[in-house]
Protein backbone atom coordinates (compact mmCIF):
# COMPACT_ATOMS: atom_id res chain seq x y z
CA UNK A 1 0.00 0.00 0.00
CA UNK A 2 2.86 2.71 -0.02
CA UNK A 3 3.06 3.02 -3.74
CA UNK A 4 -0.97 3.85 -3.50
CA UNK A 5 -2.01 7.66 -3.22
CA UNK A 6 -2.98 8.94 -0.02
CA UNK A 7 -6.51 9.47 -1.07
CA UNK A 8 -6.99 5.54 -1.76
CA UNK A 9 -4.91 4.64 1.73
CA UNK A 10 -7.46 7.25 3.49
CA UNK A 11 -10.66 5.70 1.75
CA UNK A 12 -9.53 2.33 2.75
CA UNK A 13 -8.66 3.30 6.29
CA UNK A 14 -11.98 4.53 6.25
CA UNK A 15 -13.89 1.65 6.72
CA UNK A 16 -11.63 0.37 9.52
CA UNK A 17 -12.92 0.53 13.25
CA UNK A 18 -11.70 2.73 16.00
CA UNK A 19 -9.65 -0.12 17.40
CA UNK A 20 -7.72 -0.85 14.34
CA UNK A 21 -6.50 2.31 13.48
CA UNK A 22 -5.03 3.19 16.64
CA UNK A 23 -2.90 0.45 15.81
CA UNK A 24 -2.81 1.42 12.37
CA UNK A 25 -0.92 4.86 13.79
CA UNK A 26 2.02 3.16 14.39
CA UNK A 27 2.64 1.55 10.63
CA UNK A 28 4.44 4.62 9.69
CA UNK A 29 3.91 8.29 9.57
CA UNK A 30 2.36 8.80 6.68
CA UNK A 31 -0.40 6.66 8.18
CA UNK A 32 -0.38 8.55 11.60
CA UNK A 33 -0.62 11.81 9.55
CA UNK A 34 -3.43 10.17 7.32
CA UNK A 35 -5.41 9.17 10.59
CA UNK A 36 -4.87 11.98 12.69
CA UNK A 37 -5.94 14.48 10.38
CA UNK A 38 -9.67 16.34 10.82
CA UNK A 39 -10.71 15.43 7.18
CA UNK A 40 -10.41 12.21 7.98
CA UNK A 41 -11.84 11.89 11.10
CA UNK A 42 -15.22 13.16 9.34
CA UNK A 43 -14.29 10.60 6.44
CA UNK A 44 -14.34 8.02 8.58
CA UNK A 45 -17.61 9.51 10.67
CA UNK A 46 -19.66 9.48 7.66
CA UNK A 47 -18.85 5.50 7.10
CA UNK A 48 -18.98 4.42 10.42
CA UNK A 49 -22.95 5.82 10.96
CA UNK A 50 -23.53 3.66 7.41
CA UNK A 51 -23.52 0.21 9.41
CA UNK A 52 -24.28 -1.36 12.62
CA UNK A 53 -21.05 -3.07 13.20
CA UNK A 54 -19.52 0.70 14.10
CA UNK A 55 -21.98 1.16 16.46
CA UNK A 56 -22.45 0.03 20.45
CA UNK A 57 -24.87 -0.04 23.28
CA UNK A 58 -23.28 1.80 26.60
CA UNK A 59 -25.80 0.21 29.50
CA UNK A 60 -25.40 1.72 32.89
CA UNK A 61 -27.77 1.66 36.17
CA UNK A 62 -26.72 -1.67 36.36
CA UNK A 63 -24.52 -3.91 38.87
CA UNK A 64 -21.66 -3.83 35.99
CA UNK A 65 -21.63 -0.98 33.70
CA UNK A 66 -20.77 -2.40 30.16
CA UNK A 67 -20.71 -1.69 26.19
CA UNK A 68 -22.31 -4.62 23.38
CA UNK A 69 -21.53 -4.24 20.12
CA UNK A 70 -25.06 -3.85 18.25
CA UNK A 71 -24.63 -6.01 15.78
CA UNK A 72 -24.17 -8.93 17.82
CA UNK A 73 -25.14 -8.05 20.81
CA UNK A 74 -21.99 -9.55 22.81
CA UNK A 75 -20.18 -7.70 25.25
CA UNK A 76 -17.24 -5.70 24.75
CA UNK A 77 -14.54 -4.14 26.30
CA UNK A 78 -13.67 0.01 26.17
CA UNK A 79 -11.38 0.11 29.32
CA UNK A 80 -13.06 1.54 32.67
CA UNK A 81 -15.26 4.11 32.75
CA UNK A 82 -13.84 7.49 33.29
CA UNK A 83 -15.85 8.39 36.54
CA UNK A 84 -18.02 7.02 39.68
CA UNK A 85 -21.54 7.78 40.38
CA UNK A 86 -22.10 8.90 36.59
CA UNK A 87 -24.88 9.12 34.63
CA UNK A 88 -24.77 9.36 31.06
CA UNK A 89 -27.15 11.36 29.31
CA UNK A 90 -26.83 11.44 25.07
CA UNK A 91 -24.01 10.77 22.41
CA UNK A 92 -23.36 12.48 19.44
CA UNK A 93 -20.23 11.45 16.87
CA UNK A 94 -19.24 8.84 19.50
CA UNK A 95 -18.63 11.23 21.77
CA UNK A 96 -20.83 11.14 25.08
CA UNK A 97 -21.93 13.30 28.13
CA UNK A 98 -21.49 12.25 31.38
CA UNK A 99 -22.81 14.04 34.65
CA UNK A 100 -21.44 13.21 38.32
CA UNK A 101 -20.54 16.16 40.26
CA UNK A 102 -19.88 18.21 36.76
CA UNK A 103 -20.17 17.75 33.00
CA UNK A 104 -17.70 15.85 30.98
CA UNK A 105 -17.52 14.35 28.00
CA UNK A 106 -15.92 11.03 26.61
CA UNK A 107 -14.73 8.93 23.44
CA UNK A 108 -15.08 5.67 24.34
CA UNK A 109 -13.53 4.50 21.61
CA UNK A 110 -10.55 6.65 21.71
CA UNK A 111 -11.00 6.71 26.14
CA UNK A 112 -10.18 10.17 26.22
CA UNK A 113 -11.79 12.38 28.51
CA UNK A 114 -12.53 15.89 29.49
CA UNK A 115 -13.99 17.61 32.29
CA UNK A 116 -15.80 20.86 31.48
CA UNK A 117 -15.11 24.20 33.08
CA UNK A 118 -17.14 25.25 35.92
CA UNK A 119 -19.90 27.68 35.51
CA UNK A 120 -22.25 28.88 38.69
CA UNK A 121 -25.64 29.63 38.13
CA UNK A 122 -26.45 33.36 38.19
CA UNK A 123 -29.50 33.03 40.86
CA UNK A 124 -30.31 36.73 42.38
CA UNK A 125 -28.76 36.91 46.25
CA UNK A 126 -31.42 36.25 49.00
CA UNK A 127 -34.07 33.92 46.17
CA UNK A 128 -34.80 30.61 48.56
CA UNK A 129 -35.06 28.09 46.02
CA UNK A 130 -33.96 25.45 44.97
CA UNK A 131 -32.42 24.04 41.44
CA UNK A 132 -33.26 21.11 38.31
CA UNK A 133 -30.47 21.10 35.64
CA UNK A 134 -30.87 19.32 32.40
CA UNK A 135 -28.11 18.82 29.71
CA UNK A 136 -27.93 18.28 26.14
CA UNK A 137 -25.09 17.50 23.66
CA UNK A 138 -24.79 18.15 20.15
CA UNK A 139 -22.98 19.35 17.20
CA UNK A 140 -22.54 22.59 15.34
CA UNK A 141 -22.14 21.79 11.79
CA UNK A 142 -21.85 25.74 10.87
CA UNK A 143 -19.00 25.83 13.05
CA UNK A 144 -17.58 22.65 13.17
CA UNK A 145 -18.09 22.57 16.89
CA UNK A 146 -19.13 20.68 19.76
CA UNK A 147 -21.68 21.97 22.26
CA UNK A 148 -23.08 21.38 25.50
CA UNK A 149 -26.02 22.86 26.55
CA UNK A 150 -27.32 23.47 29.89
CA UNK A 151 -31.06 24.31 30.83
CA UNK A 152 -31.38 25.30 34.67
CA UNK A 153 -34.72 25.80 36.20
CA UNK A 154 -35.14 27.38 39.73
CA UNK A 155 -37.74 27.32 42.22
CA UNK A 156 -39.52 28.81 45.07
CA UNK A 157 -39.40 27.03 48.81
CA UNK A 158 -43.22 25.96 47.50
CA UNK A 159 -42.09 24.71 43.99
CA UNK A 160 -43.43 27.64 41.85
CA UNK A 161 -41.34 27.78 38.37
CA UNK A 162 -39.13 31.81 39.00
CA UNK A 163 -37.24 31.49 35.92
CA UNK A 164 -34.30 29.71 34.01
CA UNK A 165 -31.35 30.18 32.52
CA UNK A 166 -29.87 28.38 29.83
CA UNK A 167 -25.61 28.06 29.05
CA UNK A 168 -23.81 26.27 25.68
CA UNK A 169 -20.44 25.32 25.85
CA UNK A 170 -18.13 25.14 23.11
CA UNK A 171 -15.60 22.68 22.49
CA UNK A 172 -13.65 24.92 20.69
CA UNK A 173 -12.94 27.76 22.51
CA UNK A 174 -13.57 25.93 25.97
CA UNK A 175 -15.79 28.64 27.39
CA UNK A 176 -19.42 28.56 28.67
CA UNK A 177 -21.49 31.39 27.04
CA UNK A 178 -25.23 32.75 28.66
CA UNK A 179 -28.07 32.52 25.83
CA UNK A 180 -31.33 33.33 25.84
CA UNK A 181 -33.29 31.58 28.86
CA UNK A 182 -35.52 28.78 28.18
CA UNK A 183 -39.38 29.67 28.19
CA UNK A 184 -40.18 25.80 29.37
CA UNK A 185 -40.80 23.76 31.78
CA UNK A 186 -37.97 21.26 32.45
CA UNK A 187 -39.88 17.74 31.38
CA UNK A 188 -39.61 15.37 34.48
CA UNK A 189 -39.57 12.28 32.97
CA UNK A 190 -36.14 12.62 30.87
CA UNK A 191 -33.09 11.97 32.64
CA UNK A 192 -31.90 13.91 29.08
CA UNK A 193 -32.77 17.11 27.82
CA UNK A 194 -32.44 17.36 23.92
CA UNK A 195 -32.56 14.61 21.14
CA UNK A 196 -29.66 15.49 18.84
CA UNK A 197 -31.12 15.46 15.25
CA UNK A 198 -30.65 17.80 12.35
CA UNK A 199 -28.29 19.87 13.96
CA UNK A 200 -30.89 21.16 17.05
CA UNK A 201 -31.96 19.74 20.34
CA UNK A 202 -35.15 18.43 20.90
CA UNK A 203 -37.93 17.74 23.46
CA UNK A 204 -41.36 17.67 24.71
CA UNK A 205 -42.49 20.98 27.00
CA UNK A 206 -45.00 22.49 28.24
CA UNK A 207 -45.32 26.42 28.26
CA UNK A 208 -44.48 27.58 31.75
CA UNK A 209 -45.72 28.71 34.23
CA UNK A 210 -49.15 27.17 32.77
CA UNK A 211 -49.05 23.58 33.90
CA UNK A 212 -52.04 22.55 32.03
CA UNK A 213 -51.06 24.08 28.67
CA UNK A 214 -50.69 21.70 25.93
CA UNK A 215 -47.53 19.95 25.03
CA UNK A 216 -44.78 20.71 22.43
CA UNK A 217 -41.53 19.68 20.31
CA UNK A 218 -39.36 22.45 20.98
CA UNK A 219 -36.11 21.91 19.12
CA UNK A 220 -32.82 24.12 20.25
CA UNK A 221 -30.40 25.01 17.16
CA UNK A 222 -27.37 24.38 18.69
CA UNK A 223 -25.12 26.65 15.95
CA UNK A 224 -27.65 30.16 16.64
CA UNK A 225 -28.91 29.00 20.12
CA UNK A 226 -32.80 29.82 18.55
CA UNK A 227 -35.78 27.90 19.78
CA UNK A 228 -38.42 27.07 16.84
CA UNK A 229 -41.60 24.18 17.29
CA UNK A 230 -41.10 21.25 15.22
CA UNK A 231 -44.65 20.26 13.66
CA UNK A 232 -46.38 17.03 15.36
CA UNK A 233 -48.32 14.70 13.67
CA UNK A 234 -52.30 14.63 13.58
CA UNK A 235 -53.31 12.35 16.47
CA UNK A 236 -56.76 11.34 16.92
CA UNK A 237 -58.81 8.38 18.24
CA UNK A 238 -57.54 6.82 21.76
CA UNK A 239 -53.83 8.64 21.96
CA UNK A 240 -53.03 10.45 25.07
CA UNK A 241 -50.68 13.19 23.25
CA UNK A 242 -46.56 13.06 22.66
CA UNK A 243 -44.75 11.48 25.73
CA UNK A 244 -40.88 11.79 24.31
CA UNK A 245 -39.10 12.12 21.59
CA UNK A 246 -35.78 9.90 20.49
CA UNK A 247 -33.60 9.43 17.48
CA UNK A 248 -33.37 6.56 15.59
CA UNK A 249 -31.76 6.05 11.63
CA UNK A 250 -31.14 9.90 12.05
CA UNK A 251 -34.77 10.72 12.18
CA UNK A 252 -36.93 12.22 15.07
CA UNK A 253 -39.55 9.63 16.25
CA UNK A 254 -41.93 10.25 19.05
CA UNK A 255 -43.68 8.01 21.64
CA UNK A 256 -47.22 8.65 21.54
CA UNK A 257 -49.18 6.44 24.17
CA UNK A 258 -52.26 5.35 23.94
CA UNK A 259 -55.27 3.91 26.50
CA UNK A 260 -55.23 -0.10 26.92
CA UNK A 261 -51.49 0.33 27.63
CA UNK A 262 -50.24 0.47 23.75
CA UNK A 263 -47.36 2.66 22.78
CA UNK A 264 -47.53 4.21 19.43
CA UNK A 265 -44.14 4.74 18.00
CA UNK A 266 -43.89 7.47 14.98
CA UNK A 267 -41.03 8.27 12.81
CA UNK A 268 -40.45 11.83 11.19
CA UNK A 269 -38.89 11.16 7.95
CA UNK A 270 -38.69 14.28 5.99
CA UNK A 271 -37.46 16.63 8.98
CA UNK A 272 -39.54 19.77 9.62
CA UNK A 273 -42.34 18.15 7.54
CA UNK A 274 -45.66 17.76 9.20
CA UNK A 275 -46.64 15.25 6.21
CA UNK A 276 -43.50 12.94 6.74
CA UNK A 277 -44.71 11.76 10.32
CA UNK A 278 -45.12 8.31 9.64
CA UNK A 279 -46.69 5.44 12.28
CA UNK A 280 -43.65 2.34 12.54
CA UNK A 281 -45.33 0.65 15.03
CA UNK A 282 -47.57 -0.06 17.66
CA UNK A 283 -46.74 -2.17 20.78
CA UNK A 284 -48.79 -3.94 23.01
CA UNK A 285 -46.31 -5.09 26.39
CA UNK A 286 -46.00 -8.62 26.73
CA UNK A 287 -47.59 -8.55 30.38
CA UNK A 288 -49.94 -6.77 31.38
CA UNK A 289 -48.98 -3.67 33.53
CA UNK A 290 -49.15 0.20 34.10
CA UNK A 291 -47.73 1.94 31.15
CA UNK A 292 -44.00 2.23 31.03
CA UNK A 293 -40.86 4.37 28.78
CA UNK A 294 -40.45 2.91 25.58
CA UNK A 295 -37.51 3.98 23.53
CA UNK A 296 -36.58 3.50 20.03
CA UNK A 297 -32.71 2.62 19.88
CA UNK A 298 -31.80 1.10 16.53
CA UNK A 299 -33.00 -0.43 13.46
CA UNK A 300 -30.78 -3.80 12.59
CA UNK A 301 -28.75 -3.89 10.02
CA UNK A 302 -31.57 -5.24 7.68
CA UNK A 303 -33.92 -2.48 8.73
CA UNK A 304 -36.56 -5.35 9.54
CA UNK A 305 -36.00 -4.66 13.13
CA UNK A 306 -36.59 -2.22 15.54
CA UNK A 307 -34.45 -2.51 18.96
CA UNK A 308 -36.41 -1.02 21.73
CA UNK A 309 -35.32 -0.25 25.76
CA UNK A 310 -38.50 -1.07 27.40
CA UNK A 311 -38.26 1.30 30.55
CA UNK A 312 -34.86 0.44 31.12
CA UNK A 313 -36.11 -3.09 31.86
CA UNK A 314 -35.29 -5.36 29.25
CA UNK A 315 -33.86 -4.88 25.52
CA UNK A 316 -36.56 -5.93 22.92
CA UNK A 317 -36.36 -6.92 19.15
CA UNK A 318 -39.72 -5.89 17.38
CA UNK A 319 -39.95 -7.36 14.01
CA UNK A 320 -42.20 -4.15 11.66
CA UNK A 321 -43.13 -7.45 9.48
CA UNK A 322 -44.55 -9.91 11.82
CA UNK A 323 -45.30 -7.03 14.08
CA UNK A 324 -44.20 -9.44 17.21
CA UNK A 325 -41.74 -8.25 19.36
CA UNK A 326 -39.07 -10.62 21.48
CA UNK A 327 -37.03 -10.01 24.81
CA UNK A 328 -33.31 -10.16 24.62
CA UNK A 329 -33.10 -12.67 27.92
CA UNK A 330 -29.28 -12.74 28.36
CA UNK A 331 -25.66 -11.03 26.88
CA UNK A 332 -22.62 -12.78 25.76
CA UNK A 333 -20.28 -11.71 28.76
CA UNK A 334 -22.44 -10.44 31.11
CA UNK A 335 -22.71 -12.68 34.07
CA UNK A 336 -26.24 -12.16 35.18
CA UNK A 337 -29.65 -11.65 33.16
CA UNK A 338 -31.38 -9.05 32.26
CA UNK A 339 -34.17 -7.71 34.10
CA UNK A 340 -37.98 -9.01 33.69
CA UNK A 341 -40.10 -7.03 32.70
CA UNK A 342 -42.02 -7.57 36.59
CA UNK A 343 -38.61 -7.04 38.14
CA UNK A 344 -38.24 -4.51 41.09
CA UNK A 345 -34.50 -4.18 40.52
CA UNK A 346 -32.66 -0.77 39.30
CA UNK A 347 -33.64 -0.24 35.76
CA UNK A 348 -30.47 0.58 33.13
CA UNK A 349 -30.49 3.04 30.21
CA UNK A 350 -28.93 2.37 27.06
CA UNK A 351 -27.24 4.96 24.65
CA UNK A 352 -26.38 4.11 20.94
CA UNK A 353 -22.87 5.46 20.21
CA UNK A 354 -20.76 5.24 16.97
CA UNK A 355 -17.13 4.40 17.06
CA UNK A 356 -15.55 7.74 15.95
CA UNK A 357 -11.81 9.31 16.67
CA UNK A 358 -13.33 12.43 17.19
CA UNK A 359 -11.06 14.47 19.15
CA UNK A 360 -11.43 16.07 22.68
CA UNK A 361 -8.85 18.79 21.92
CA UNK A 362 -9.66 20.69 18.28
CA UNK A 363 -6.08 21.95 18.64
CA UNK A 364 -4.53 18.57 18.03
CA UNK A 365 -6.32 17.72 14.92
CA UNK A 366 -4.63 18.77 11.80
CA UNK A 367 -6.08 19.30 8.37
CA UNK A 368 -5.40 16.73 5.60
CA UNK A 369 -4.84 18.88 2.88
CA UNK A 370 -3.07 21.40 5.01
CA UNK A 371 -0.35 18.41 5.41
CA UNK A 372 -0.34 17.42 2.21
CA UNK A 373 0.12 20.89 0.67
CA UNK A 374 3.36 21.37 3.71
CA UNK A 375 4.66 17.38 2.17
CA UNK A 376 4.40 18.65 -1.37
CA UNK A 377 6.57 21.88 -0.73
CA UNK A 378 9.19 19.98 1.45
CA UNK A 379 9.65 17.54 -1.97
CA UNK A 380 9.35 20.56 -4.29
CA UNK A 381 12.47 22.20 -2.06
CA UNK A 382 14.62 19.05 -1.65
CA UNK A 383 14.04 18.55 -5.69
CA UNK A 384 15.22 22.17 -6.09
CA UNK A 385 18.41 21.42 -3.81
CA UNK A 386 19.33 18.29 -5.85
CA UNK A 387 19.25 20.29 -8.93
Amino acid sequence: MGKLPREIIAEILSWMRVKFLLRFRCVSKPWCSIIDSKDFVKLHLNHAGKTSSNCSLILDGLDDHFCLSLDSLNRIDIGSFPIENYIILNSCNGLVLLVSDKPLLWNPSTRKVKKLPFTPVECPKGTEAYIREAFGFGYDSKNDDYKVVRVVEVRDANGRYLFSETKVYSLKSNLWTRVEDFPYILPNNKRVWGVHVNGALHTVVQKCPHYGSSQSIIAFDVGTSELYEVPEMDLTGENIGISSVEAMGGCLTALVPKKMNTSEIWVMKEYGVKESWTKLLSFVPPVPELYMGLCPLAYSESGDKVLLDYDGRCLIWYDLRRQKASKIKSIRGYRQSLYALDSLGPPFHAELCVGSLVSLDSSSETDLTEKQNGQEKNKEKKIAKKR
